[in-house]
């Protein structure tokens, strides 16, 4: 009896609209779409936003193109579109968690990174400046769009579904479901998806399980991130049990429970005319009472918002039948007109008119509602809120807003997506192409839903960006133009970072930091090497290394080196060594190898190998002890036998690599294998000179194989470190920076031409492994392939990456670009990403530009250099603008850049803003001023301390005002520039250190620490 009346109250109270549940009418799922008690279909669009940013203009045209796509569908009534979005500030660190820092706080705890310091600032810092948003389109299809026919059907289906399986209590009425209506649902679905991805935006259906969850978290907003999934038909479920006094309970318990249950846990409270409270939040609704004078983009609406950091959301209801509506009000309308006020009504029927009979332009009714909400209690804020998003709403185009409803709960249940086609906002007749423009649809997309690195939009919006490429960017190859001090590098070394932190650091070997190689001109990525060496801590600090070339003791490079137990070159260093040798035997003026040099070049090399090894007439290395004491000691330790009179080099390895001693024996190969001396003698072998004694050069009337030596003997004189067993060694280092600046001048053509030989030696120093494969164990003598089968494996599988910096200095050298050239071919091949920086976009070279997937642009060094970047993009005329007018330079909330990335087989134009902490920004600084400041500190109070006094005393990121102040008043007082400059730098050093001057800031902390003869800490 209990039951039966609570049943009966139950549905008295559903009728009257009291409870949340009544203003649900999903009912179950059918495929992909949910479907309500009445059997309409809804479908979720999850609608990222367009690819490329677009001007008003632009926004107008896709619109006129959309609603030529999907005017036949609303041309009658039956189905809706109801375009939803959300913004909240509130949550935001809720969605970065969830997009970035869970996953990098893995992959650090896998690598063994302590970057806790990085990571924490960036939570405490991202949610202050960036905000979470989410759109959505929800479609409707009701049984308005069948014919009677099809009514019959679908009454006749459903009819057939409950008695196979009648349900009773409160389980789904999964038996509403209809093949009718989902095929024509399903073809209205596909027509809108289509119709976006067609004008460039991204959109994908969601599932119901998806589109559930999304509606529970917009309701009870502090459920947002949360793991919940409804139970809908096909998945399992626990049975439940009946109440003990129900006489004969009905089968509902077995079945899957109702989609009101699962939705609602706590009811709403109504607080006055004007406030509801659901879960943790107060809301508030406001609706468009009526239309905009001017429709306007969606976006513009967004963004003011955003700048205002006002959590908002609004449900912008079209629906179809505007025709027929239109027909009753003009009659109305013209009964009407002997009434003067009557007139704007009249004219605004007959504009139209016009639209649909010259341009075939419907007409739909539209309904938008809005709500803003703060923490339960924080009326005040919410009043303030909901007054910020009236006017924001009155000033998108003249609309007219409305914040009282006549249920205040209704209001705000109005502008929840999915749950009914309900609104309490006042119907307004409206063109399709204007209303469409109002969907926020015209926001900005990143093909990535996650990534290790966030970057954010101007006005806020989180913008997450994977740099391992993914699925989505097979091949990565980036280049970066800018002038110098416009965040070129610190973008550089934020994806560095953001590779490291990222999944391409989790392979099948385990948890390794990628290989990352860079040849930088000056110290621009030293300070992201000392922050991957702070945190890998004192006993792994070798897997990441900054070292300066130099022509000087211990930095011997012997660019003959092989694999481990080889004999001859991999293909591919084959290909380098042909390279490297053709410039270095070119005139400092010239760009093209004289006739034969080529040929001429490869049989020497042959050669030289061929001699190093024991065939007849060969001349392989003598081993001699003393010159490798780890090695003597390894032949002692092992009890290796070696030839009494004549022991080899060759043979050292062999016996080292027999043992497993496979480091010692890549120590001992150095010796065996040819130096830039053997080319001579190779030269002068009786093959060499059969083919080529007869080859003159023209113009310098010398034999090809003198001229050769000649070049060979130059380079031996000017670089010496290059005619030795290498010594030069990086060991097991996994990223390794190599600054040129010593060893690559300018200026004249000979120190261009030894600029580029640098930048080719570099090349193989940083990357001669990374194009290893499995392909290659062919190469490899039987003895060691198993060795190497696993490392051509583990380095295969792995994410690599090679970057270049100051690329236009190998502008005029086709071996370096023919090298390069090749790397991009080959590098998706071998899962390497490619970067090159420079200060203009000629620089790259039309090969490198033709084929970059990534061009982050950050600057444009004057307006000629503007117009060649938008003219070789093809960018859209609001990317143009940006290049233009938009690219100022970093400053006080970050470093905007404009993204140009190929993904996702699409392209994305984008204006982001990397917006780095202070802490990090230290880190990554790379002007001379405050790396001078850093790395004095970094050696008085290490790593973790420096970066965190500067950051307390420098929260921008920089002290050159600070520096530039007390250095012109020593300028004034007559001191040199030069030694101001230094004086300067200590000066502030010893402040820092010493907590007096400008660190006094540092002292209340010295309490906290419980120490007085340390040094003071930051916060």
């Amino acid at each position: 009896m209990l039951t039966a009346i609570s049943r009966v109250l139950a549905s008295l109270s559903l009728a009257l609209k009291q409870p949340l549940y009544a203003f649900c009418d999903l009912e179950t799922s059918h495929g992909d779409a949910l479907v309500t008690r009445h059997g309409d279909y809804v479908s979720f669009l999850r609608v990222d936003g367009m690819r490329r940013m677009a001007t008003k203009d632009d926004i107008r045209q896709i619109s006129t193109k959309m609603r030529v796509d999907i005017s036949g569908a609303l041309e009658g009534k039956g189905h809706a579109i109801v375009g939803w979005y959300a913004s909240d500030p509130d949550l935001t660190a809720v969605e970065i968690e969830r997009r970035n820092m869970a996953s990098c706080r893995q992959v650090a705890r896998e690598l063994g990174l302590q970057l806790d310091d990085i990571l924490d600032e960036r939570m405490a810092l991202w949610p202050r400046v960036m905000r979470w948003d989410a759109a959505y389109f929800v479609l409707w299809t009701r049984r308005a769009v069948l014919t009677k026919e099809e009514r019959k059907q679908m009454k006749e289906e459903q009819a057939a579904l409950a008695a196979e399986c009648p349900v009773g209590g409160e389980a789904q009425r999964f038996y509403l479901r209809s093949e009718v209506m989902k095929a024509r649902h399903d073809a209205f679905v596909s027509r809108v998806a289509a119709s976006l991805k067609a004008h460039d935006v991204a959109a994908a259906e969601i599932t119901p399980h998806e589109a559930l969850a999304a509606i529970r978290e917009a309701m009870y907003r502090e459920t947002a991130g949360s793991s919940w999934r409804a139970v809908l038909p096909g998945d399992r479920v626990t049975p439940r049990l009946p109440e003990e006094d129900e006489a004969r309970p009905t089968n509902g318990g077995l079945l899957w429970p109702s989609i009101r249950s699962q939705l609602f846990h706590l009811d709403a409270v109504t607080h006055g005319g004007q406030r509801v409270e659901i879960g943790d939040n107060e809301y508030a609704n406001v609706d468009m009472d009526m239309g905009p004078e001017d429709p306007r983009p969606f976006i513009e609406l967004a963004a003011s918002l955003g700048q205002d950091r006002v959590p908002w959301r609004g449900a912008f209801v079209i629906e179809g039948g505007g025709r027929t509506i239109m027909a009753i009000k003009e009659i109305a309308a013209a009964f009407l007109g002997m009434f003067p006020q009557n007139g704007d009504l009249r004219r605004a029927f007959a504009a139209l008119r016009q639209d649909r009979e010259q341009e075939n332009h419907i007409s739909v009714r539209l309904r938008a509602s809005f709500a803003t909400w703060a923490p339960a209690g924080e009326f005040r804020s919410l009043r303030r809120r909901a007054s910020t998003l009236s006017q924001r709403i009155e000033a998108w185009g003249n609309c007219k807003a409305l914040s009282v409803a006549g249920d205040p709960l209704e209001g705000v249940m109005s502008s929840l997506p999915g749950l009914s086609l309900t609104s309490t906002a006042t119907p307004s007749l409206a063109l399709l192409g204007d209303a469409l423009a109002m969907l926020p649809w015209n926001r900005t997309a990143s093909p990535w839903e996650r990534g290790s690195i966030l970057f954010r939009l101007p006005h806020g919006a989180i913008w997450p960006y994977d740099p391992s490429g993914g699925s989505k960017r097979p091949q990565v190859l980036d280049i970066f133009v800018a002038p110098p001090r416009s965040g070129k590098s610190v973008l550089a070394n934020t994806i560095n970072l953001g590779l490291c932190l990222s999944p391409a650091a989790l392979g099948a070997q385990g948890a390794q930091i990628p290989l990352i190689g860079k040849a930088d001109i000056g110290p621009s990525a030293k300070g992201f090497v000392r922050l991957l060496q702070e945190a890998l801590g004192p006993d792994r600090r070798h897997l990441a290394i900054f070292e300066v070339l130099q022509f000087a003791p211990g930095y011997e490079f012997n660019v003959f080196d092989l694999q481990v137990g080889c004999e001859y070159p991999l293909p591919l260093e084959q290909a380098f060594l042909q390279n490297f040798l053709t410039l270095a035997t070119l005139p400092p003026e010239t760009t093209t190898p004289y006739e034969g040099m080529t040929q001429l070049i490869g049989l020497v090399i042959d050669e030289a190998y061929r001699l190093s090894t024991e065939v007849p007439g060969g001349s392989p290395k003598r081993y001699r002890r003393g010159v490798e004491a780890q090695v003597d000691a390894a032949i002692a330790q092992h009890a290796i036998a070696l030839h009494p009179d004549e022991p080899h080099w060759r043979d050292v390895v062999t016996a080292l690599c027999d043992v497993g001693e496979f480091r010692l024996a890549e120590v001992a190969q150095r010796h065996a294998v040819p130096l830039l001396q053997d080319l001579i003698s190779a030269a002068r072998t009786d093959q060499v000179r059969d083919m080529f004694t007869k080859l003159r050069i023209a113009v310098t009337a010398e034999r090809a194989v003198e001229l050769f030596e000649r070049y060979i003997y130059d380079i031996i004189r000017k670089f010496p470190t290059l005619n030795a067993p290498t010594r030069l060694d990086f060991g097991p280092a996994r990223v390794i920076v190599l600054d040129l600046a010593e060893v690559a001048p300018t200026g004249s053509s000979a120190a261009n031409r030894q600029t580029e030989m640098m930048y080719m030696l570099a090349r193989h120093i940083l990357a001669r492994n990374f194009f290893l494969k499995p392909d290659y164990l062919h190469y490899v003598p039987e003895r060691i392939r198993e060795h190497h089968r696993r490392r051509f494996q583990e380095i295969y599988e792995c994410v690599k990456r090679l970057d270049y910096d100051e690329w236009h200095r190998t502008e005029g050298s086709p071996q370096v670009r023919a090298q390069a050239a090749l790397d991009v071919r080959e590098g998706p091949k071998h899962n390497i990403q490619l970067g090159f920086s420079s200060q203009r976009l000629g620089d790259m070279g039309d090969a490198i530009i033709s084929q970059s997937t990534g061009r982050f642009v950050l600057r444009a060094g004057d307006e000629r250099e503007a117009e060649e970047i938008i003219d070789r993009f093809n960018l859209s005329e609001a990317s143009a603008a940006i290049v233009r007018y938009g690219l100022n330079g970093p400053g006080p909330a970050g470093a905007p850049f404009l993204a140009i990335l190929q993904a996702d087989d699409a392209k994305y134009e984008q204006k982001l803003v990397n917006t780095l902490g202070p802490i990090e920004l230290w880190a990554l600084s790379t002007t001379p001023g405050d790396t001078g400041l850093r790395d004095r500190l970094y050696e008085q109070v290490g790593i973790s301390e420096g970066l965190r006094r500067l950051a307390r005393i420098f929260p921008s990121g920089s002290a050159l005002k600070e520096i530039e102040r007390r250095k012109d008043e020593r300028l004034r007082r007559g001191e040199l520039d030069s030694r101001a400059e230094a004086g300067v730098i200590d000066e502030v050093t010893q402040e820092l250190l010493e907590g007096r001057g400008i660190g006094l800031k540092l002292r209340p902390y010295e309490a906290d620490r419980g120490e007085t003869d340390v040094p003071i800490a930051a916060e």
